[in-house]
């Protein structure tokens, strides 16, 4: 057997060195025949088989489809993460519009605070009340602050406005009827409210009489005994230099001059000392228009 060997230059196996063909591939050996022989291929003799293999991976179909479906999945997951964006993307949208449109909204200026201790100051303004409901007020009276002076006692009228009532609850009706001591009333009434201040500016605890009535323009006229009216500042006991905020309730009917009263008349009840019993003061009287929106 001849020792003398050469390589395959397409496939690379050892073969004769006298061979004009190879006897794995088939390929023609030309340009073989002054090869040097060699027990084992060299890194020299591998190096342009290799390099030939390489040059030859974009000829294989498998590669090319590896390499379009690779290319289409990223596609298809690009395309589906985009839809699921919008998806995501549109009901915030829509959230947003919505909340831009409510800030757009802009309060009723006539709007005033619930807290109760804020009041209405002017006709047309109106508040949401925890106790009674939606109070609007659409008359007012043109002498605020008017004080009178009736022996040791002070009574400031800080003013009398007209309201119209709307008890949204039935915890407020309630609270109405039991203010009126009414057995039954509409969730919608007029009522008068009486701010005033009193104040003792003696030295002796004094039994305030409170506003003993209301005369109306039309000569109308509600007594402190009335279910119709309520007055917090009746028989309130004044200790020496006490000052005392007080309020009087009247509900208006068509008898008040069909709910608008043009002006009313406010008289106080006689004071007396706790103690001694004498009367300190007769009371006094106080008059005022009343103004409505146009």
């Amino acid at each position: 057997m001849n020792q003398e060997t050469k390589f395959c230059l397409s496939c690379g196996k050892e073969i004769p060195f006298a061979a004009s063909y190879c006897p794995y591939c088939g390929k023609p050996q030309v340009g073989l025949e002054n090869q040097p022989s060699s027990p084992s291929p060299t890194l020299k003799q591998r190096t342009p088989v290799a390099a030939s293999q390489r040059q030859l991976w974009y000829k294989n179909w498998m590669i090319w489809a590896i390499i379009v479906l690779g290319v289409g999945l990223v596609i298809c997951i690009a395309l589906l993460n985009s839809a699921k964006t919008t998806v995501v993307m549109q009901p915030a949208a829509s959230s947003k519009t919505a909340k831009t449109k409510a800030k757009a909204k802009k309060k009723d200026p006539n709007q005033v605070s619930s807290n109760p201790l804020i009041h209405l100051s002017k006709v047309g303004q109106w508040k949401n009340s925890e106790v009674l409901g939606k109070i609007s007020m659409t008359g007012l009276g043109t002498k605020p602050d008017t004080t009178i002076q009736n022996g040791p006692l002070s009574v400031k009228f800080k003013h009398a406005e007209i309201d119209k009532v709307h008890a949204n609850t039935e915890d407020q009706l309630d609270q109405a009827l039991t203010s009126f001591n009414k057995d039954s009333m509409p969730k919608d009434y007029t009522r008068m409210k009486i701010e005033y201040v009193v104040t003792n500016h003696s030295t002796t605890t004094i039994d305030f009489g409170g506003i003993k009535q209301i005369v109306f323009s039309n000569g109308y006229q509600i007594n402190f005994d009335d279910d119709a009216m309520a007055d917090t500042g009746s028989e309130e006991e004044l200790a020496p230099h006490a000052k005392r905020v007080e309020y009087d309730l009247v509900l208006l009917s068509e008898s008040t001059t069909t709910l608008k009263p043009k002006s009313i008349k406010i008289i106080t009840d006689e004071s007396d000392d706790s103690k001694s019993l004498d009367t300190v003061s007769d009371g006094s009287s106080f008059s005022e228009s009343i103004s409505y929106q146009a």
